[in-house]
């Protein structure tokens, strides 16, 4: 798992750097198609590759049986993916190119906005999420001679009226909640931002979230709502990886720090869910704690990943109510053309089951969603 997360850090190194290239050429070609059997469908997954472009969407069933799949020839690099109860969102860290997969009728469409930045060009998202009827997502527009800057772009789902704000210093992730966005930020000095917008005028509140190190978000899920009155925000150590991560308590009026849960040592955090009754962590290193909503915890389980080789790593964690879901992807497919497994993983009952993923391509990188 540590090399895996190694391989993340560089890849947002990267991105921030190529912001200050040339633009890549614009996206010319919108997806065209829809993928068939979306009642049979269990997982939505796109294939990527890491800098050229090209990608594959795939839905299998439970079985992990493929049921249809569509060719884009302009995405790269998609890194996040969300869903509300009617579409599926990934997004792209390379290019301001994302995609939305209808869950009843199939239909794909492309999503992009262009950024407001006058100085340099847009170079793709940190993340994507739906939150209350709401899709947020960022644009890294990178270092300009402000220093570090990023833009939120939102709307609602049933509408069409984007809006988007410039903010200073990088978003790792945003929601939307009791009528303000609330929003987690890399600043210039190397800080973490606990921001609050106002969506009727734009006016933002913002303050340093206290920590003793150098910790940072690195998730599009490192940001949710614990309750009607605190936020919780997932951070790891990004320095040198000697710190152990931590679960922040925000205040939801004043963005002051109430409180922080220190992880043990060797779990890094690596996605969080909230639900109404507890709080579930996955960890880089494959080991799954649940908490009780005052962020006790209950227990403490190691997931049966049982990596088989050098040539497989943790690549993707769903958390769904009482069920994880991971996905171990193999840098080379096997000879019978098998390129993943998702091992579904029930909190509950302990008990486990394994699905294999098949694909025609040898794809680097992968983004799941689990259907519901």
């Amino acid at each position: 798992m540590k090399y895996f997360k190694l391989f993340l850090f560089a890849c947002a190194i990267a991105l921030v750097c190529s912001a200050c290239s040339k633009k890549e050429e614009a996206a010319g070609d919108s997806p065209k198609g829809e993928l068939s059997h979306m009642k049979d469908s269990k997982f939505a997954i796109i294939y990527s590759q890491a800098m050229d472009r090209g990608c594959e969407m795939v839905n299998y069933n439970d079985e992990g049986k493929k049921l249809s799949s569509i060719i884009m020839k302009d995405c790269v690099g998609f890194t996040s993916s969300t869903q509300s109860n009617h579409n599926i969102y990934f997004s792209s860290n390379r290019s301001n190119y994302h995609v939305s997969l209808n869950k009843k009728t199939g239909k794909v469409k492309a999503l992009s906005t262009k950024s407001l930045s006058k100085s340099t060009d847009d170079e793709g998202a940190f993340f994507i999420n739906y939150s209350n009827g709401y899709v947020l997502h960022d644009i890294n527009v990178g270092f300009t001679e402000d220093g570090l800057v990023g833009e939120l772009v939102y709307w609602k789902e049933d509408g069409d009226d984007k809006k988007q704000i410039e903010l200073e210093g990088s978003l790792t992730s945003a929601v939307f909640e009791d009528g303000k966005i609330y929003a987690v930020i890399n600043n210039n000095n190397d800080s973490v931002i606990a921001s609050s917008i106002d969506p009727k005028n734009h006016k933002e509140k913002r303050k340093e979230i206290d920590m003793d190190s150098v910790f940072f978000p690195d998730n599009n899920e490192s940001l949710k709502s614990l309750n009607n009155k605190e936020l919780l925000v997932a951070v790891n150590d990004a320095v040198d990886s000697k710190q152990n991560s931590m679960l922040v308590i925000l205040d939801k009026k004043t963005l002051d720090t109430k409180r922080k849960i220190v992880m043990d040592e060797g779990f890094t955090i690596y996605k969080t869910n909230v639900d109404k009754d507890r709080v579930t962590i996955a960890s880089y290193e494959g080991e799954v704690k649940t908490f009780n909503k005052d962020l006790k915890e209950i227990s403490s389980e190691k997931l049966p990943l049982n990596l088989k080789s050098d040539n497989e790593h943790l690549e993707d964690v769903k958390i769904l109510d009482d069920k994880v879901f991971a996905l171990v992807k193999m840098s080379d497919r096997d000879k019978n053309g098998t390129i993943g497994r998702i091992i579904e993983y029930n909190i509950e009952s302990k008990e486990s089951k394994e699905i294999s993923l098949k694909s025609d391509k040898d794809w680097e990188m992968t983004s799941m969603e689990v259907i519901r």
